[in-house]
């Protein structure tokens, strides 16, 4: 059991690594292609350009993250025929959410 959560934790550090530099490359060249510049640094800009900056690449780290755990997870499971440690739990709460729903 050890050994399948060091497992699972460095398989998602690879994923979400990954998938965090594309995002983060992502995220500075649409910011340069839509503002014409470089994202701010420091006290390099104003508020409004830096708040900016801030939900985009905030935004973009969320939904990266969230892809990185998908996609390791899957990985995870074809890789094994089970699913990553944490995850037999929050599939049992889900199907009892559905459930309960129905």
């Amino acid at each position: 059991m050890i050994g399948a959560k060091i497992g699972w934790k460095l398989v998602l550090a690879v994923f979400t690594m990954v998938v965090g530099l594309v995002a983060n490359k992502a995220v500075t060249t649409a910011w340069k292609i839509g503002s014409g510049g470089k994202p701010p640094k420091g006290n390099e800009a104003g508020y409004v350009e830096v708040v900016s900056w801030a939900v985009a690449s905030g935004a973009a780290a969320a939904v990266a993250k969230r892809f990185a755990e998908q996609r390791a997870a899957a990985y995870w499971l074809r890789s094994t025929g089970s699913l990553p440690p944490g995850f037999e739990k929050e599939a049992v709460q889900g199907a009892a959410k559905d459930v309960v729903k129905a």
